[in-house]
């Protein structure tokens, strides 16, 4: 296997070093853009730069007023433009990786002819599959993997800086931690099955293209949290605050009245204000306002179950792949 890994590797070696170059360069453009915004975080007194060096100890973005106004309006608009930006070229990776390194794995060699000197030397089908399966999913893994650890560092030190992020966004849910490699493993994946099936190198990039294009098009509009993992419930006495109990960053699922017997009343059952407000909340019998939403230390379990989802249905590929295309070159 150790001499077939090495023609795989010699096969696809142009291929591989231009990933590694390409990737090197989107680390080194992450690593500066990093460095640039925490520079300007030290230079000028705003917080968060403290993550990187406990020598910088910056005013609080709640504290802002003490800071002059073109900075704080240079800082929001400049880098945070900078930060989301550069995540929403990341979400765009699987689908590079999709198109340029799984689908020509198998269709060249197919197209070519070049599987036939593969096989005729004593190497079983299985073998030769999975070989070429485990140099593309190797690549990507390292890949990805620099670039998403990257990017999360960057992301998760500074973005509770900028007041308009959130982190249930796609940006950073599918760039900035496992899902994100996960996803770009099962591109891979699914793009060495497109080529394996169609067996025509340009046809195969042109549908691994279009059928992950539609899926991070589709992702958009995915709520992750709402679909993997049941909210966390906060009840508050009326008259309180009804965020009082509700941690900060939290994404909010909604709001209810909720009555003695446990009943839950839409907010809009009561519309009126002051002492109406308070007759008609007497007269339905409401206790407490009722918050549904999910932390921000939820962001953890969702990329573990996204990947885990991502993976599985890349191993099932793998197996696919392996049993369907062992007796189709055999």
């Amino acid at each position: 296997m150790k001499g077939l890994t090495w023609v795989v590797w010699r096969q696809h070696r142009a291929t591989a070093w231009t990933v590694l170059a390409l990737t090197a360069v989107a680390a080194a453009c992450l690593g500066y853009w990093f460095h640039d915004q925490w520079a300007f975080q030290h230079d000028h007194g705003i917080a968060g730069c403290d993550i990187l060096l406990p020598t910088c100890q910056g005013v609080p973005t709640s504290e802002w007023e003490a800071v002059p106004h073109h900075v704080t309006a240079k800082f929001e608009n400049a880098y945070r433009d900078t930060l989301v930006n550069a995540g929403q070229a990341l979400r765009y990776v699987p689908l590079l990786v999709a198109a340029f390194i799984g689908a020509p794995l198998f269709a060249r060699d197919f197209e070519t002819g070049a599987y036939r000197v593969a096989l005729a030397q004593s190497i079983s089908p299985r073998r030769w599959l999975a070989a070429k399966l485990a140099h593309a999913v190797t690549l990507t893994l390292l890949a990805t993997t620099v670039l998403t650890a990257l990017y999360g560092w960057w992301w998760h030190s500074t973005w509770r800086d900028f007041g308009s992020l959130v982190w249930n966004t796609p940006v950073p849910m599918l760039t900035a931690g496992p899902a994100a490699v996960a996803v770009a493993v099962l591109a891979a994946v699914l793009g060495a099955t497109i080529g394996l099936l169609v067996r025509r190198t340009v046809p195969a990039m042109a549908i691994s293209l279009a059928v992950c294009g539609g899926l991070i098009y589709r992702a958009r509009e995915v709520d992750f949290l709402h679909h993997l993992l049941s909210p966390i419930s906060a009840r508050t006495a009326l008259g309180s605050n009804s965020d009082s109990d509700v941690p900060r960053y939290s994404r909010h699922d909604g709001w209810w009245y909720e009555t003695s017997s446990g009943e839950r009343l839409d907010l809009g059952v009561c519309p009126g204000v002051d002492a109406e407000l308070t007759r008609c909340l007497n007269r339905h019998d409401v206790v407490a306002v009722l918050t549904e939403y999910h932390p921000a230390s939820a962001y953890w379990p969702i990329q573990w179950i996204v990947a885990g989802i991502c993976l599985t249905v890349a191993a099932a590929l793998v197996a696919g792949c392996l049993w369907w295309g062992g007796r189709r070159t055999a």
